[in-house]
């Protein structure tokens, strides 16, 4: 008898951080594509990466910023994380047009929450104003993003309905972790 309380108060305790955990509004992303440079440029402006055997310098002030992000779509890789296409704005495609004009044969790497999760080599101008991370996206980063923006292909009211649907299944899950809180409350007093 008292290994079974026991056992049903350890499933509870391990259940409850994730049950309250629903409830939250997912965080933000900060998603930012930084042109490689040189170590010449200095340290308050470059940063260096280890990319396979070379250390290579990439600016610190970014070619984009999250906010300039339209749309997204996703798709899972290889490894197992998730990939991602990234559109911008009208006047960051312009930037992105011109940047990848003018650096050929340079790398770009994409700078995810402070970390970078992937490079790509410049070989021609990206003028349809849409960047693409192949790899490193963790799933939680999607969720988020997907919270943030429309997917591709997704209209804006399409958008916020299913953000709407997201805010509803936030508000349930907040209000079955508070039950399932004042039950176990209840039971342990």
């Amino acid at each position: 008898m008292t290994r079974r309380i026991i056992l049903s108060i350890l499933a509870i305790s391990m259940a409850a951080p994730t049950a309250l955990a629903m409830g939250k509004r997912p965080q933000k992303n900060r998603l930012t594509f930084h042109i490689e440079s040189h170590k010449s440029d200095g340290p308050k402006m470059v940063f260096p990466l280890e990319m396979g055997n070379k250390k290579r310098y990439f600016k610190k002030s970014p070619a984009t910023f999250t906010k300039e992000i339209t749309t997204l779509k996703h798709f899972i890789t290889d490894d197992g994380t998730y990939g991602a296409s990234f559109t911008f704005d009208k006047a960051a495609a312009g930037r992105i047009a011109a940047l990848t004009t003018s650096n050929q044969d340079k790398w770009l790497v994409a700078m995810l929450n402070g970390r970078a999760v992937d490079a790509v080599f410049i070989d021609r101008p990206v003028n349809d104003g849409t960047l693409v991370i192949w790899q490193g996206i963790k799933q939680v980063e999607i969720v988020r993003f997907e919270y943030a923006m429309p997917i591709t292909g997704e209209t804006s009211q399409q958008w916020k309905e299913r953000i709407k649907g997201h805010e509803e299944q936030r508000k349930a899950a907040q209000k079955e972790a508070k039950e399932a809180q004042k039950e176990r409350n209840q039971r342990g007093s």
